[in-house]
């Protein structure tokens, strides 16, 4: 069984048998639109940068992060796409809402991946201030590491 590289080293990314076919769809929450342009854009630039062709990263903004495990399930149900990505900001307010929203999201991704069993990075940060958000814009790339690490994982395990 082929050892997985660290999250950190893309080079060996590129080196482990990437399949350029696979298809991976991002998902992303609409608010907060300049941070998850940075988000997104890191994602996608990751994935080009080990051979993934542009053709097969498809990405679909939605209105909030509440509805990336919806449009997630609907693209993972259909087959058209090999993993997933979630991308949102969700910011803690006076209520209680945004933890049941962050909570919500969370369990939604992972009954996605389980249901499908499809990788789905959960990006969809949970903070206590929009300036904490942005310390961490560099998610994206981390979640393209992360679905192509699953990839690998779950190929190596049907061969």
């Amino acid at each position: 069984m082929k050892k997985l590289p660290s999250k950190t080293d893309i080079t060996e990314l590129i080196e482990m048998s990437m399949r350029p076919a696979w298809r991976v769809g991002i998902v992303y929450s609409s608010f907060y639109k300049e941070e998850i342009e940075q988000m997104l854009s890191g994602a996608v630039e990751t994935l080009k940068a080990v051979g993934m062709e542009e053709a097969n990263i498809s990405s679909y903004p939605v209105p909030g992060s509440f509805e990336i495990p919806l449009v997630g399930a609907a693209l993972a149900k259909k087959g058209s796409v090999d993993a997933l990505i979630g991308l949102g900001i969700i910011v803690d307010g006076q209520t209680h809402h945004a933890r049941l929203v962050a909570e919500n999201v969370s369990r939604g991704l992972m009954d996605v991946q389980t249901q499908y069993t499809i990788p789905f990075a959960n990006e969809v940060l949970y903070v206590d201030s929009l300036e904490l958000a942005k310390k961490r814009l560099y998610k994206g790339e981390e979640a393209a590491i992360s679905v192509l690490h699953s990839l690998a994982q779950l190929a190596s395990l049907q061969s």
